[in-house]
């Protein structure tokens, strides 16, 4: 069973009602942090919620770091995770994040079962979350608080700042939200200055 097995498993079985309704957003490879980390499934609706894939042929070595780099920005997340790595995977995560375990079955068909209900991230990093957008997102929205004047040349990590401090978790999670699934072309100019 290999990650595109997984992958392909969890768009088909899980994310199947998502695919079809236009107000979701489903991104393969998210980037978070800068491209410091890539969440392998992200649907934007309501909420971001990430999917982190192992599968059989993976190892572990990076989900501690996978881990803080989903907390900081998502509001729910779920890890999909071959049998042999569920068990050290669950030592890995928070209490928060949903687990699903991946097993094969006949004719190599991926099975998934829920192992943990995920719950809301309680601690969402404001400027982690506010790194995903772009420039002239941060300044579309300063602009709307009445918080524009002297922020067009600013370099980027002070709108960031600026973003976390003007706005509340929930307002800056409605906003980021609304102007990622307000994007064209993900792949072409995903993190423009």
């Amino acid at each position: 069973m290999k990650d595109i097995d997984v992958r392909r498993a969890v768009h088909s079985k899980i994310l199947r009602e998502h695919h079809k309704d236009p107000d979701t957003l489903i991104i393969d490879e998210f980037v978070m942090n800068l491209g410091a980390s890539r969440a392998d499934i992200t649907v934007i609706n309501g909420l971001m919620h990430g999917y982190e894939l192992k599968s059989k042929s993976d190892n572990l070595l990076r989900l501690p770091t996978q881990v803080e780099y989903y907390s900081s920005v998502m509001d729910k997340v779920t890890l999909v995770v071959s049998e042999c790595h569920a068990d050290a995977a669950l030592k890995i995560i928070p209490e928060w994040w949903g687990v699903k375990i991946a097993t094969e079955g006949a004719r190599n068909a991926v099975h998934l079962h829920n192992e943990r209900t995920n719950r809301l991230n309680p601690s969402v990093n404001k400027v982690a979350l506010s790194m995903l957008l772009w420039k002239d997102e941060m300044l579309s929205i300063l602009t709307e608080q009445g918080q524009e004047r002297g922020l067009k040349s600013k370099p980027r990590r002070f709108l960031w700042l600026k973003l976390s401090e003007c706005l509340d978790i929930d307002q800056l999670r409605n906003e980021v939200r609304a102007r990622l699934k307000a994007r064209t072309n993900w792949r072409v100019d995903q993190q423009p200055l």
